[in-house]
């Protein structure tokens, strides 16, 4: 009897600590349950807004970086908040990832404040070489961290960073000429230009003799609500060279939504968007080549809509080679060897200027 006894009295103690056991372990199950069910409806809720803003193409960027890039309730505007330690417009450029030929070579003027954008830790030690050879205070290197940004900035392809950097400078200068890194300035004399930037709208580009529509993917043009067919004549402007001014209608009429639009992935990059293949052959010859420009293409739509589609309101008169001139592979890959062999200021510069 008493055999009997204590097996039932082990029984019901063992039985006891497994439903113990089982119902502590159960709480934190729920409780994990909760919080799954809580980030997956959260989720679902950013899918649907993304979609949502994906169909009705609206802009993405989110304020943080637009904060950090310096769209703020007061914004530093030209000329209450500039540089004053240097001449104005400053030169900027970037070092992009790739092959040598990506590389530049920078000569300090006496005249002119370089700076120049280092974009990817990749190209950490050429930074370091970059920073001996810019060693004047008129040469500045910059590192700016791309991984901050969405992640299709950071792809070269589509120069969505190219904006980001041209505010960036803006927001810190107050006037900003900017050039691709196969572009050298042939002259310090930029008075004309300059002239023409503060007696007009801020702004300074060259014509080509595209369309806009030409070489814009049509999916583009919905984010700006605006129609392809009013830019069937209007002629693309590059985007390797440009003048900006921080005036108010530049900061909030062009660099926003330009900035705005390559931080949206569906914005810079439509689907089906490609920057080869171009066929020219087509007639008329407004319409879409099959090659988009990206951050460009962006950029002429939002001159186009501010300027009334006027380009005389935006491009320069005169011509190009009298203050840039475009170099080659070679010339480059001879100022890549000077900048290595530590070499002096006149074995490239004298002859393709900065």
């Amino acid at each position: 009897m008493r055999t009997k006894n204590f097996v039932l009295f082990l029984i019901c103690v063992v039985a006891t600590s497994i439903f113990l056991i089982l119902v502590g372990n159960q709480r934190p199950s729920i409780q994990t349950l909760v919080t799954e069910t809580h980030k997956q409806l959260n989720n679902l809720k950013n899918f649907k807004e993304n979609l949502e803003n994906a169909e009705e193409k609206r802009f993405l960027a989110d304020d943080k970086y637009l904060t950090l890039l310096g769209f703020t309730e007061h914004p530093r505007l030209y000329p209450a908040a500039i540089w004053k330690n240097t001449s104005l417009p400053i030169i900027v450029t970037y070092l992009c990832i790739g092959s040598e030929y990506h590389c530049i070579h920078i000569k300090c003027s006496l005249f002119i404040c370089i700076y120049l954008y280092h974009l990817y830790r990749s190209f950490i030690s050429f930074f370091f070489q970059l920073q001996g050879h810019c060693n004047s205070s008129r040469c500045s290197v910059i590192n700016f961290e791309l991984s901050f940004f969405p992640s299709h900035v950071e792809e070269e392809r589509l120069h969505a960073f190219r904006p980001l950097i041209i505010q960036d400078a803006l927001n810190k200068a107050g006037a900003v000429l900017f050039l691709e890194s196969d572009q050298r300035l042939v002259t310090g004399h930029l008075e004309p230009l300059i002239q023409q930037a503060l007696g007009g709208a801020g702004v300074v580009s060259w014509a080509t003799h595209y369309a806009t529509s030409s070489l814009t993917h049509p999916k583009m043009f919905d984010y700006f609500q605006t129609k392809v067919d009013s830019f069937f004549f209007l002629p693309m402007v590059e985007s390797t060279v440009l003048l900006f001014y921080n005036l108010p209608g530049v900061h909030n009429g062009l660099m926003l939504p330009w900035v705005q639009c390559a931080l949206t992935p569906d914005c810079i990059l439509p689907i089906g968007a490609q920057s080869g293949g171009c066929r020219f052959n087509k007639k008329p010859q407004y319409r879409y080549s099959g090659c988009h420009r990206y951050d460009g293409s962006a950029l002429n739509i939002v001159l186009g809509l501010k300027f009334g589609f006027d380009e005389g309101k935006y491009t320069y008169r005169g011509h190009t080679e009298k203050f840039f001139r475009k170099v080659g592979p070679d010339i480059i890959a001879a100022e890549m060897a000077g900048l290595e062999g530590n070499a002096t200021e006149s074995t490239v510069m004298t002859r393709d200027g900065i």
